[in-house]
């Protein structure tokens, strides 16, 4: 009897409860619905220490204009690489969107990993200091810049950070948006990122590098920019694309709409920017080149897939690198005709790694991914095969060459691997 009596009870306060929740429900949505705002809101920074920003020593793609490509005067052509150091289980590789990239300069390397952690190792492959994010559960996936005293990153939580190079201390923190997987671009003193806001929604953010004070954002613009920016300086532009499918042109002093381009799906990577023109790849399977000044179309290609690669330009300007969904392109960078291909064996799912050009005296290699573990280098004119690097697990950040060695970050076992050329 008592078991009926509290199973109707039960009932009653269960009726009643969805009672209430029907009659207080239109209140609820009258009194609080808020509406979007236009803008986003300007944050103050929390400033521990400041120091006079100086020109990035490590910036992701390799400079402002996101070339994706590294210049080496030391040697003429393609030697093999090597294991030298190690740093495992980097990543834990939860997350379908493309990892951190390492940076790397003349007094150690510095990674960032989707556990929240950042690192610094000394050119022994020493740690020097750690530090962690913890309220971004989600880790960090944009590509620290470096320059000669700081550090500087987003984090999945939305918050910007400088630290001290040296020690890991923070110079100064603050609180942008909801995520930020874009990388930061340095000119000028001047710090560009683009922020994600729930919503979805998003901006292009710019701030003072040596104290984080925000000097201007960009109206929102309708979707997250994963998207990092790339820098124009002759024509004053930055560029950023988006979920939104657009690539977007904004004034690099106020941050004022200039123009936009459409594709037809989401724009995940960085731009790059050469000889008055803006190339991107989309989710729509496609591969653009644009003039930088309008944003009208010069060509478009169909690649086998939606690609969440950015491209590589070589020293010349005449030949453009990208990764595709299963394939990898090498183009004429004039009309966008293909000049060859090869394969990504063994994948399942869309590739998220960006090629690198290494640009030697007399011919240039490219780096891609040619496996689902494995690691190519060709001849960037022939498409003839100069080595392969098995990996025992996958990556989907962008390789970094400094000095004879060669960066990559992986998820799984292998973690960071730190390569040499057999000569060094």
């Amino acid at each position: 009897m008592k078991k009926i009596i509290f199973i109707v009870y039960c009932i009653l306060i269960l009726g009643l409860l969805t009672w209430v929740e029907y009659k207080t429900l239109p209140l609820l949505k009258s009194d609080f619905s808020f509406e979007k705002l236009a803008t986003a809101v300007t944050a103050s920074p929390l400033q521990y220490s400041v120091t006079d920003p100086s020109q990035a020593t490590s910036m992701y793609r390799g400079n402002a204009a996101r070339w994706g490509r590294v210049d080496i005067s030391s040697q003429d052509e393609f030697l093999p690489f090597s294991l030298k150091w190690q740093v495992k289980n980097l990543n834990n590789g939860i997350h379908r969107a493309s990892k951190s990239s390492p940076a790397v300069d003349d007094e150690g390397f510095y990674v960032a990993d989707d556990t929240g952690f950042v690192r610094a190792y000394d050119w022994q492959g020493q740690l020097k200091w750690q530090f962690v994010s913890a309220v971004a559960t989600r880790g960090l996936h944009s590509t620290p810049l470096v320059d000669k005293d700081s550090i500087y990153f987003g984090d999945y939580a939305g918050f910007i950070y400088c630290l001290n190079k040296h020690d890991g201390s923070i110079r100064w923190i603050t609180k942008a948006g909801m995520t930020i997987g874009s990388s930061p671009l340095l000119h000028d003193g001047v710090l560009y990122v683009g922020v994600e806001l729930n919503g979805p929604d998003g901006f292009l953010l710019a701030l003072n590098a040596k104290n984080g004070a925000w000097l201007w954002n960009s109206n929102l613009i309708g979707n997250h920019p994963h998207s990092s920016p790339a820098l124009d300086d002759s024509n004053n532009l930055i560029f950023m694309g988006s979920n939104t499918g657009f690539l977007q042109a904004f004034d690099l002093k106020n941050g004022k709409h200039f123009w936009d381009f459409a594709s037809k799906d989401d724009i995940k990577c960085s731009p790059l920017v050469m000889n008055e023109s803006v190339y991107f790849s989309s989710w729509d399977g496609f591969i653009y080149s644009v003039k930088a000044k309008s944003g009208k179309l010069n060509w478009k290609t169909a690649l086998d897939g939606g690609s969440m690669s950015c491209p590589s330009i070589s020293r010349d300007g005449k030949t453009v690198a990208i990764t595709g969904a299963k394939q990898n392109f090498v183009l004429d960078a004039d009309t966008g005709k293909i000049q060859w291909i090869s394969n990504i064996e063994n994948i399942a799912n869309r590739a998220q790694s960006s090629p690198l050009i290494l640009s030697y005296e007399k011919k240039e290699t490219v780096v891609f991914l040619c496996e689902n573990q494995g690691l190519c280098f060709y001849d960037l004119q022939s498409g003839k095969l100069q080595q392969m690097i098995k990996l025992t697990g996958t990556f989907s950040s962008s390789p970094v060459y400094h000095k004879g060695h060669l960066f990559l970050a992986t998820s799984g076992a292998d973690g960071l691997l730190v390569l040499t050329q057999e000569s060094n």
